[in-house]
């Protein structure tokens, strides 16, 4: 993932959570925004409940992982990921699913719109 393509500041973050469509999981929150760029930017956020800084560290390395291998459909949009408690509990495998899943419900509620 580019850091062109991430999105850090907690202003953007907050503005993409209270304008932004949500979809929900048992593992994780995703909001997601139009934005002005052709490209889609990622945000990742890791609760502390969820472990110690290198548990969290590795949850956000593995789900860029997930993300630079996907080939996702829409392009620009703002996209934050949000932990969840379950997360703590899960393996790659589940969470790459978890994800694949959620985009594939975002791509096709974007196609009806």
């Amino acid at each position: 993932m580019k850091k062109v393509n991430i999105v850090k500041k907690n202003t953007e973050f907050s503005y993409i959570m209270k304008n932004g469509k949500k979809y929900y999981s048992d593992m994780l929150n995703i909001y997601i925004l139009k934005n002005s760029f052709s490209y889609n930017r990622f945000g990742i956020s890791i609760s502390k409940k969820i472990g110690s800084a290198v548990v969290r560290n590795k949850f956000k390395r593995q789900i860029k992982d997930i993300i630079d291998k996907m080939n996702i459909k829409f392009k620009g949009y703002d996209i934050l990921l949000i932990s969840r408690n379950k997360l703590k509990d899960s393996k790659y495998l589940d969470i790459k699913l978890n994800i694949l899943n959620l985009f594939n419900m975002i791509g096709e509620k974007n196609e009806k719109e």
